[in-house]
């Protein structure tokens, strides 16, 4: 496997993860966790390769588990500047994986959503082609512009384009229901909120500035598409 193809998900704390996610990321995916977010691998049975963070919130179990394990394991002084989630993203970056996956079950602090996603909006992340985070049960596609996203999607779901930063400039879509022709989505502005797909295929370009491509309850979507007759 190339390293174009290789692919890194990163686990992180909070509440545990929906298993569901787990069908939309490859199964050969290097496993990163951060902290407690080790416990939350183990318990969706998947096997880390790195385990990271300063371990203030992981289980005593599992921490115990790490040291009897052939896992690269790399601690940090609990009063580092940075969170485990900003670490664990650095470092899939700096080993080069330009497909990364978050998983994260979110929580209900505020401060931690905003601050999951101050840590995707970061520079070091700009050359990751992919880079995706699975936040509850919505689907969320980071773009570090200038950068070209195309889905696959069903008619009439919901995709909210967020600009993470001041602003997002040069935004282009194809396939949606109020699209945009090299527009600024700026910060202290709604507009991008709520947008519908019309279409199967969709597209979203931008040109500097990163964007968050939100898919709402996407994993709760799909389980209520799957329970319906056919």
């Amino acid at each position: 496997m190339t390293i174009k193809e290789s692919h890194a998900l990163i686990v992180i704390g909070g509440d545990r993860p929906d298993s569901l996610a787990l069908a939309h990321i490859p199964k050969d995916a290097t496993i990163i966790c951060a902290d407690s977010g080790l416990d939350h691998a183990l318990s969706l049975g998947l096997t880390p390769h790195v385990f990271l963070g300063d371990m203030d919130s992981v289980s005593p179990g599992a921490l115990a588990s790490s040291q009897h394990e052939p896992w690269t394991v790399i601690s940090f002084d609990p009063l580092k500047d940075q969170t485990d989630t900003e670490l664990a993203l650095q470092y899939a970056s700096s080993q080069g994986f330009l497909n990364i996956t978050l998983l994260w079950g979110s929580g209900d602090r505020i401060d931690h959503v905003l601050g999951v996603l101050a840590a995707l909006s970061h520079e070091s992340l700009s050359s990751v082609e992919n880079l995706v985070a699975w936040i509850g049960a919505d689907r969320v596609a980071i773009l570090h512009g200038p950068r070209s996203h195309v889905d696959q999607v069903h008619v009439g779901t919901t995709v909210s384009l967020m600009p993470l930063g001041p602003a997002v400039v040069g935004v282009t879509t194809n396939g949606l229901q109020w699209n945009l022709n090299r527009e600024v989505l700026a910060s202290h502005s709604s507009r991008g909120v709520s947008n519908i797909a019309i279409h199967t295929n969709i597209n979203i370009d931008i040109e500097t500035g990163v964007l968050a491509v939100v898919y709402p309850g996407f994993l709760t979507h799909l389980t209520h598409e799957a329970g319906q007759p056919t």
